[in-house]
């Protein structure tokens, strides 16, 4: 991935936040911009920094330290702020098949892939036809964000033998490999879950720290290893496991409830730290829950489509006996489950003093108010799809984005920054670029759409060329020419060797109007393929703003949006203003 021209991303700086400022607001940004752009300035000289470690690092690319490194330095709770969920479509019957079965299925159907990936099976990702690179898949599996103080880090190990299921705030963990590296049969992994889920009592919820701001958790976890040596032991199967099993009591119906369970839960039964956590409901639903610092989106969808195509095909044979009459006892007591499970599994247990165990029930009540903290609507747009828009002669996704702006418009009477994050994997290690939205053009449909003495060519003339804007500037990041990734990068630099290289305080670019209201996105959002995939979604990046993931199918689209719980208001108005400007863009369309 070239390091791009910084005259040309300073240009774009000021074209892309223009639209967001006061004429005043602009004049300032482009003095600020010439200023940073100085021959011998302060930009020159990271930007030779960043070119200089370029050429030093031939066999990476210079914005995955970035990227990685705005994840760890985060000290915010993963939970909503930073971790993605996904809601499974399933081929299996629900009703029909038990929580352990399905989990058992899920397990195995993984764990197939696993070994793809470790035999270096797996067929290379494709962009049309660009091959996409496959180096995240080497943190999807035993990989687990470690709490640090300051910047944590993140742990990749090669254990592929065991996962941990979290169950009734007990942790246990269970072979799935066997002593000569094969996959244990799915009827003896469903007994195992059996068991499991007829133990009953609650655990210690030691999964509960992993929602704390990151470096009391990172204290925590420090008091915590240093009690003894089987604290050490315990945390280590976790960190090692291939992935964590939620095996959630909770049996949302509902697809609102089932986001909320998916993005943040009820505070246990989850492990927030592990890159991947599996969510098995009691009513069998399923959905996924992922750490982001090593993995994008669109490699868990490659897992999810997978599992979508193969969780079917998992053959059961007859199930391991547990009663007299040859039969799981579905009444089976907690102690007799205890006696029965087999050598593959064992409880995780921790030894608490009072202090951690004082910590456990404050995080636990900090989490609750941190969930109520956050509000979830989801929009299932059913009156036109992806086909529609397509036949309107524009890009469904440029259609979409162009509308969020005008719903938008018409809550603020404004637009803000609105990102879209575009992935940039045609490149060795590439992870994404933030595609900003609000464009000139897109403003100046905006303007026509809502003027009512505005003739129905002109507002169909603006809206085409807003969308191939957006066309452009995605094509642009995904290739590596956005902006917010390579100035992010010239920050990260001069955080790293600022001194050294004579830059002792923040450039004013970083601090000024126009790369404030430019990085400060209202609304955050993203898209991608939504096979094997009902629903996903997370939180949303800043306070005042909205978290939207949305999937465009055929003949619907599916939008997941929260907000902080103080703007639960506007977040109802802006679904309403999304859906009406969707029709109204397509009515406008519809009348050439």
């Amino acid at each position: 991935m070239p390091v791009p021209s910084l005259n040309n991303t300073c240009h774009k700086l000021v074209d892309w936040a223009g639209p967001l400022l006061t004429k005043e607001e602009l004049t300032k940004t482009k003095k600020v911009v010439e200023h940073f752009l100085q021959p011998g300035g302060t930009g020159e000289v990271l930007q030779n920094e960043l070119t200089e470690w370029a050429n030093q690092h031939t066999h990476s690319n210079w914005s995955a330290p970035v990227w990685r490194a705005l994840y760890l330095e985060s000290r915010d709770s993963l939970v909503i702020n930073s971790n993605v969920f996904y809601y499974l479509k399933s081929k299996l019957d629900e009703k029909a098949c038990s929580q352990a079965n399905i989990a058992a299925a899920l397990i195995v159907s993984v764990y197939n892939f696993i070994s793809l990936l470790d035999r270096k099976e797996l067929s290379v990702d494709m962009q049309k036809d660009m091959p996409l690179c496959m180096n995240q898949y080497c943190n999807l599996f035993s990989s687990t964000r470690i709490a640090q103080l300051g910047t944590d880090e993140l742990n990749v190990t090669s254990s592929r033998k065991h996962i941990v299921a979290i169950h009734n705030q007990r942790i246990y963990k269970i072979n799935i490999l066997d002593e000569k590296g094969s996959i244990r049969s799915p009827s003896a992994i469903e007994s195992d879950l059996d068991c499991i889920l007829s133990i009953s009592g609650k655990g210690q919820n030691i999964g509960v720290l992993t929602t704390m701001q990151r470096d009391d958790w990172a204290e925590s976890r420090a008091d915590l290893l240093q009690v003894s040596a089987n604290n050490r032991e315990a945390m280590t199967a976790i960190e090692d496991a291939a992935f964590a099993l939620c095996l959630d009591e909770n049996t949302p119906e509902e697809i609102t409830e089932v986001s909320k369970q998916l993005l943040h839960g009820d505070g246990q039964d989850r492990f927030f730290d592990k890159s991947l956590q599996f969510i098995v409901f009691k009513n069998g639903k399923t959905g996924v829950n992922f750490e982001h610092t090593g993995v994008d989106g669109s490699v868990m969808l490659r897992l999810i489509g997978y599992l979508y195509d193969t969780i079917d095909k998992v053959s059961f044979d007859k199930k391991v006996c547990f009663d007299e009459k040859g039969s799981w006892d579905e009444k089976c007591s907690s102690a007799k489950a205890k006696k029965l499970l087999t050598p593959e599994v064992k409880e995780i247990e921790f030894d608490l003093d009072d202090a951690l165990a004082q910590t456990i029930r404050a995080a636990a009540d900090a989490f609750c108010q941190h969930k109520a903290n956050t509000q979830t609507k989801v929009l299932n747009f059913t009156q036109f799809g992806k086909n529609q828009i397509k036949q309107f002669g524009v890009s469904p996704d440029a259609f979409v984005q162009v509308a969020l702006q005008l719903a938008e418009h018409k809550l603020y009477g404004k637009c803000y920054s609105a990102y879209e994050a575009v992935m940039t994997r045609t490149f060795l290690d590439g992870r994404l670029d933030v595609l900003y939205t609000v464009s000139p053009e897109s403003m100046a449909f905006i303007r026509n759409m809502r003027d009512p003495d505005c003739s129905n060519q002109t507002k169909i003339d603006s809206l085409i060329k807003a969308t191939r804007v957006h066309v452009e500037r995605a094509n642009e990041c995904r290739f590596g020419h956005g902006v917010y990734t390579h100035l992010l990068a010239l920050k990260y630099h001069y955080k790293a060797v600022g001194r050294d290289i004579g830059i002792d305080t923040l450039p004013e670019i970083f601090t000024d109007k126009g790369y404030q209201a430019l990085t400060h996105s209202v609304v955050c959002t993203s898209t991608t393929s939504e096979y094997g995939v009902e629903l996903a979604g997370y939180g949303p990046i800043v306070d005042d703003g909205y978290g939207i993931r949305y999937f465009k199918r055929d003949d619907s689209i599916c939008f997941n949006m929260t907000s902080r719980t103080d703007m639960q208001d506007k977040l109802e108005q802006m679904r309403a203003y999304i859906k009406q400007s969707l029709l109204e863009m397509a009515d406008l369309m519809r009348s050439r």
